[in-house]
């Protein structure tokens, strides 16, 4: 009597669960839909709170030609340059960008709600 109650209630949880979260779980299964979200998101981020400095080659030593606020959004392509010390993931991935008639490249350390 309990196991039945309990695959009864590991079912009904189940089951409330893909409808409260609207299917979720074909989603995360459905490799199509993931590649559309992804492909729709720019490539990108936006700026932390301590801003980002586009610099005018991808290492920390470059000379800045812009400071992008907090909150600012920006678009690039991801280029793979200098190693920027810290504990992030991607911490040699900077985004090459175009601002005001200037190309330079923000390290993706600054940014944050990231897409690539």
């Amino acid at each position: 009597m309990l196991r039945r109650l309990s695959i009864c209630t590991v079912l009904t949880a189940f089951i409330f669960t893909l409808f409260t979260f609207n299917g979720s779980a074909f989603a995360a299964t459905n490799t199509t839909e993931n590649e559309t979200v992804v492909a729709a998101c720019a490539k990108g981020g936006t700026v932390g709170v301590y801003g980002a400095k586009m610099r005018s080659g991808y290492t920390v030593n470059s000379p800045v030609l812009h400071t992008f606020n907090d909150g600012t959004k920006i678009t690039g392509t991801w280029v793979t340059g200098e190693y920027v010390q810290g504990h992030y993931s991607n911490s040699k991935q900077w985004l090459k960008v175009t601002y005001k008639g200037m190309t330079g490249y923000v390290s993706h350390t600054t940014l944050y709600n990231v897409c690539s």
